[in-house]
């Protein structure tokens, strides 16, 4: 993060600085018989262009130190950065400083003289002054690119486009320079109908071109009426692609066949619908969730307009034992958009997985829907909605997903939930549903557990005050040895979950993401919030023993995939929005990342935006192997939400072990639902279902 800032920061500075001395040296330039004042600007010139190298030795370090860390974050960056910034510069230290010196020293001789009167006009031509102008307009446009077109220069279009208005902006400025040294034209100026004519036509010119790509931008980003979410490049991972290119009918890929051989070459194909869970037995657990619009009154007593699962805000507690057959029935009663439930975190069939378009259509109003499946691994889950999940989760479509080892819960363990209070109502304005504070009675000397839950979609900021505590588990896994902590922040990243277990002691013990909401724990119910104290970042890459894992990062894997992620300005589905993009694409545009069952993948992220994202995998969990060059050094962290800062890269690793097709998405669901996901397909699925304005699912 501080690099990222840094980097931008020295950037900003060089248009500052470059911009200034390209406006100044250009005054100069006419000052006419004014020897006096040009000498006084040229030694203003040189201090103007040592700042500016100052910040350009600032920039070249901290793109030293990005590489450094992984060169994917410089190395699409560097030919703008050459062309904008290095050549210009580069002129101004061979062409205008040393004349620039020499001129200076030479005037400032004459003036002592008296024989300086008339050199103003001739002291600063086009060899000396347009290489700082040139400076000052790299930099703002490298400035603009960074901010606003970042994936514009890793592609050869999007650099020829770049490269093309510098050019065309120094070929304006050489001109103007080249008129204003003719002997009658010295002033630089021309007839006032004249030079209003030609910037009327320019705004014309620039308005019309402007406008026209707005058009044009606008309705090529118009998603399809219908599509497969199958539809579009596949990036194999350097792994081996199937035998056949392409292959006709809906929803198929490449290297499928339709009939139920599997020759040589070909891979047998399966529908996500038929990769269920058990169809057949009673469940040991059976819930019926309703989502329906309704009043619900808030701890504080404010009265709110909401979406709910039977009623409640958020959603009631499903909780099951570690190996239980669950059933839960989904009943639409009056939510018109539709919805799905997703399982976020447990690793459940394919078909389960409630993501609208891919695994199955959108329940409408009136309809119900079935999920069946084991759950097979114990920890802290929750459910929401696949369907415009980025409105439907902050409305409330959401609840707690608690899965209990086999072996049971510790003797006399009170298990307390919490989550993430933030909530946005029908209207668009946010209230909490935990203010005021939530005050709770326990015995001194019992074991807790707090089941912590980012909910959100930016990342939480949990504080335990009055206890020394440990993370027992990470998005539902065990942490190996965990060690006591005191004192320490923990930042959850939105979507994932930490398990917080210490013995109440004496005093009261506060939990909180801000001091004025929370959960305070008293052994009398009463008390008043200790003190929150300064603290520092908790950091799994470290924290617990190292412990025996299936792959690791000298594993040889089948498949390697990289994600890069830039924002942009640009278009998506005809709005005109701030994109955050992967490998310089949008959905549909993001490419399909295509494995094996049985693979072992290894995936690389790369953030380059300026704002973190929380990646997501459905139906697996992934292994961190390192972050920023750093291996992991403590227990094994498994995760299926990772919050990726900005300047941060990380490789983790999963097992293909759980066919189907899954979502791989942001987490902050306003991201994804302007385009920031792609999926994780096995070869030989398939889906029926489809996306696109004439179809009910609408999967972000």
């Amino acid at each position: 993060m501080i690099l990222i800032a840094a980097d931008l920061a020295f950037l900003l500075l060089l248009a500052v600085f470059w911009g200034i001395a390209g406006v100044r040296i250009g005054r100069a330039a006419g000052l006419g018989n004014q020897a006096g004042r040009a000498a006084y600007r040229g030694r203003g010139q040189l201090a103007l262009q040592g700042c500016g190298f100052i910040a350009a030795l600032g920039k070249i370090v901290t793109l030293a130190l990005l590489g450094g860390r992984d060169s994917r974050f410089v190395q699409d960056t560097l030919p703008v950065h050459l062309v904008l910034l290095a050549i210009p510069l580069a002129a101004v230290v061979i062409l205008t400083i040393p004349k620039l010196w020499r001129i200076v020293r030479s005037v400032q001789k004459e003036l002592r003289s008296g024989a300086a009167e008339g050199r103003g006009g001739a002291i600063f031509d086009a060899k000396t002054v347009l290489p700082v102008q040139a400076a000052g307009w790299g930099a703002a446009l490298d400035l603009i690119v960074t901010i606003l077109f970042p994936e514009d220069s890793a592609n050869a279009g999007g650099l020829a486009v770049i490269l093309i208005a510098y050019a065309v902006i120094v070929g304006a400025q050489w001109a103007i320079w080249r008129r204003r040294s003719r002997p009658n034209d010295r002033s630089g100026s021309s007839p006032a109908r004249r030079r209003s004519l030609r910037i009327v036509v320019a705004a014309i010119v620039v308005v019309v071109g402007i406008s026209g790509w707005f058009t044009l931008s606008s309705q090529a980003s118009k998603l399809p009426d219908r599509m497969n979410m199958m539809s579009g490049r596949m990036d194999y991972g350097g792994g081996p692609e199937a035998e056949m290119t392409s292959v006709g009918g809906h929803g198929e890929m490449p290297g499928m066949m339709n009939d139920s051989s599997s020759s040589s070459g070909f891979v047998r194909t399966v529908s996500v619908t038929d990769l269920t869970g058990p169809r057949t037995g009673e469940p040991d657990e059976r819930f019926t969730l309703t989502a329906e619009k309704k009043q619900v009154k808030l701890r504080s007593g404010e009265v709110i307009d909401a979406w709910t699962f039977n009623g409640q805000l958020p959603g009631p507690e499903l909780r099951v034992k570690q190996g239980d057959l669950v059933e839960v029935t989904l009943v639409n009663k009056d939510i018109d958009e539709g919805v799905t439930l997703h399982w976020h975190g447990l690793d459940v069939p394919n078909a389960e997985d409630g993501v609208a378009g891919l695994t199955q259509d959108a329940v409408m109003p009136g309809q119900t829907f079935t999920y069946r499946f084991v759950a097979e691994q114990a920890g802290s889950y929750w459910y929401h909605s696949h369907q415009q999940s980025s409105e439907q989760v902050q409305k409330g479509l959401f609840g707690p997903l608690i899965v209990e080892p086999e072996a049971g819960r510790p003797f006399g363990e009170q298990d307390i939930t919490v989550m993430d209070p933030t909530y946005v109502t029908l209207d668009g304005s946010e209230t909490n549903w935990l203010n005021p504070i939530d005050r709770r009675k326990i015995e001194p000397g019992t074991p807790v557990r707090l089941r912590l839950y980012n909910t959100g979609n930016w990342p939480k900021n949990f504080s335990v005050s009055g206890a020394k505590f440990k993370v027992d588990a990470i998005d539902g896994t065990e942490v190996n040895d965990p060690g006591e902590l005191e004192n320490v922040r923990l930042e959850l990243a939105a979507g994932g979950r930490y398990d917080v277990t210490f013995t109440m002691p004496s005093a009261p013990v506060y939990v909180a993401t801000d001091p004025a909401s929370g959960l305070l724990l008293s052994p009398n119910g009463e008390g008043d919030i200790p003190k929150i104290a300064d603290v520092s970042a908790f950091d799994p890459l470290s924290y617990g023993s190292p412990a025996s894992t299936p792959f690791g990062p000298n594993t040889k894997f089948n498949r390697e995939f990289t994600m890069v992620f830039d924002n942009k300005l640009g278009f998506y589905d005809g709005k005109f929005e701030r994109l955050f993009t992967i490998n310089g694409k949008v959905f549909p545009d993001t490419p399909m990342l295509m494995v094996k069952e049985g693979d072992l993948v290894k995936t690389t992220f790369v953030n380059r935006s300026l704002v973190p994202h929380p990646m997501h995998l459905h139906g697996h969990h992934m292994l961190v192997l390192s972050r920023n060059g750093k291996p992991s050094a403590g227990s094994p962290w498994w995760t299926d939400t990772l919050n990726v800062a900005l300047g941060d890269s990380y490789e983790v690793a999963f097992a293909a072990d759980n066919p189907g097709l899954w979502m791989d998405h942001c987490h902050n669901l306003d991201h994804a639902a302007i385009g920031m996901t792609l999926h994780l397909a096995y070869e030989g699925v398939t889906s029926p279902f489809e996306v696109g304005h004439q179809t009910q699912n609408r999967p972000e």
